[in-house]
């Protein structure tokens, strides 16, 4: 067993057989003094979160993402070393390592791996409280905004989330900032499974018409997607 922490989401055709979705489920009440392998460094970070919640969030899921790196690199989890790219993202240091990214809101956290591909990962709490219309400034485009405002009131929703969690796989995949460009690129909000994010014309998301955006359905209550490149 790679580890007894994570589960292997089937991909079912939806996406490549070498991009791996692991689902890991957040137990909040946990300590996060008790997750193994964390460096001194990750420990200190997750020490500096205000809320024991987001503590635990992220202790756990770097945790089992040092677990499952470790199963793909052979190694143990404990000699796992991240080093970060130009714009944050972390990776492991050899040019032909195993890419990787990871997600967590609520009690439920993602991890997107792939030996021969970019890969980016959202998930967000679907909150029904949540007032889309609060956000859709800092996410959308006029575009996208009208796409939403064209839809039943009942299908808003989650038609924003779609856009939220697509943009931000996409802008992970591509290693760039997730502030700068969610309203760069276009989702089509009309896709049902998949979709091409659109590429503005900022230099940065120039090659985001590569990539594919593909929604999860697999954990009730959240919205998610996983984003992948070319090999």
């Amino acid at each position: 067993m790679i580890t007894s922490r994570a589960a292997l989401v089937a991909s079912r055709g939806r996406w490549p057989a070498d991009v791996h979705v692991w689902q890991v489920r957040l137990a909040l009440s946990a300590r996060e003094e008790n997750c193994p392998h964390l460096d001194d460094a990750e420990r200190a970070r997750a020490a500096r979160y205000r809320a024991a919640s987001d503590r635990v969030r992220f202790a756990t899921t770097r945790s089992v993402l040092r677990e499952l790196l470790g199963h793909y690199t052979d190694t143990s989890a404990d000699s796992v070393r991240f080093v970060l790219s130009a714009a944050g993202k972390p990776r492991l240091p050899s040019s032909d390592a195993p890419r990787f990214n990871v997600s967590h809101s609520g009690e439920q956290a993602l991890i997107a791996v792939s030996r021969t591909r970019e890969v980016g990962i959202d998930i967000e709490l679907a909150d029904a409280g949540l007032d889309w219309r609060e956000l859709v400034g800092l996410v959308c485009t006029d575009a996208e905004r009208a796409a939403l405002e064209s839809v039943p009131s009942l299908l808003q929703h989650a038609r924003f989330f779609r856009c939220w969690t697509a943009k931000e796989a996409a802008l992970k995949a591509l290693g760039i900032g997730i502030t700068d460009g969610l309203r760069v690129l276009t989702i089509d909000l009309d896709s049902e499974t998949s979709v091409r994010p659109q590429a503005g014309t900022h230099p940065a998301v120039a090659d985001a018409n590569r990539l594919t955006c593909h929604w999860l359905d697999d954990v009730h209550g959240y919205a998610a997607c996983v984003a992948y490149g070319p090999t």
